[in-house]
């Protein structure tokens, strides 16, 4: 299971920042940089990053200091956010840099965007992002929601080339009731796709529980605030290992 931490960014800086051992208060960085540097010091993989000014000003504002973040890991990062047109995503991989992009379907579904993207970038640089809401995606076409069973329109995603979701599972987002786990399996089971979950894990428990679940198509979990707050035992360990660190100037 590839533990992948998320950054959420807005004005140029981290929304989130780690919370140290006493003592380090003040010392953990907001810049995106410095942050990405601290997942990467810690053993991260690949990192999810969430650039929350996409919806109004896309990612032309952004592109140097989110290249500074690509250019300063040697890791896969893959980017989020609300793309509104193709050339966004193009900008995103060709001039930014990241290794993929996280888009929603309900943008690139008309005119066969989604299919030129595809046929253009291949289907391990596009993700799609599933929000879903007891197994269905709510989507507001006209001002009126529609309810869209989630599982079908993976399928459809799948058949299209598709071969990765980004899933949110909203509902458990809010009332942290861990893993939607029947869901996970019966997308899986149904469409082949493969699966980053994001969010939903409260503990090591339940990194244990996708861990199990559907190894082969179940990979990835993108986690934010559980890893912010120190939820895991070993990041007592990397915190009093960074204290050191930050008091000899060593670190970021």
């Amino acid at each position: 299971m590839l533990v992948i931490p998320a950054m959420h960014i807005s004005s140029g800086s981290c929304t989130r920042t780690a919370v140290g051992e006493p003592g380090t208060e003040g010392l953990y960085p907001y810049s995106p940089v410095q942050v990405a540097r601290l997942w990467r010091g810690e053993n991260a993989k690949a990192l999810h990053v969430v650039c929350l000014d996409l919806a109004l000003q896309g990612p032309g504002g952004q592109v140097a200091q989110l290249r500074e973040v690509v250019q300063a890991v040697d890791i896969a990062v893959q980017l989020g956010g609300v793309f509104t047109s193709m050339d966004d995503v193009r900008r995103a991989l060709d001039e930014i840099g990241v290794y993929r992009v996280v888009i929603d379907p309900a943008v690139f579904a008309l005119d066969g965007e989604l299919d030129a993207l595809l046929a253009e970038y291949g289907p391990r640089k596009i993700v799609v992002a599933l929000d879903v809401v007891d197994g269905e995606i709510i989507s507001k076409e006209g001002g009126s929601p529609i309810r869209v069973d989630a599982t079908a329109f993976a399928f459809r995603l799948a058949n299209a080339g598709v071969q990765r979701v980004l899933v949110t599972e909203k509902e458990t987002q809010e009332n942290i009731a861990g893993p939607p786990v029947n869901f996970l399996l019966c997308l899986v089971e149904s469409t082949n796709l493969s699966v980053t979950l994001n969010g939903s894990v409260r503990h090591y428990r339940d990194l244990k529980l996708l861990q199990n679940l559907h190894p082969r198509k179940i990979d990835s979990v993108v986690l934010d605030e559980v890893l912010y707050a120190n939820v895991f035992p070993c990041q007592r360990i990397w915190r009093l290992a960074e204290q050191k660190l930050f008091a000899q100037h060593k670190l970021l």
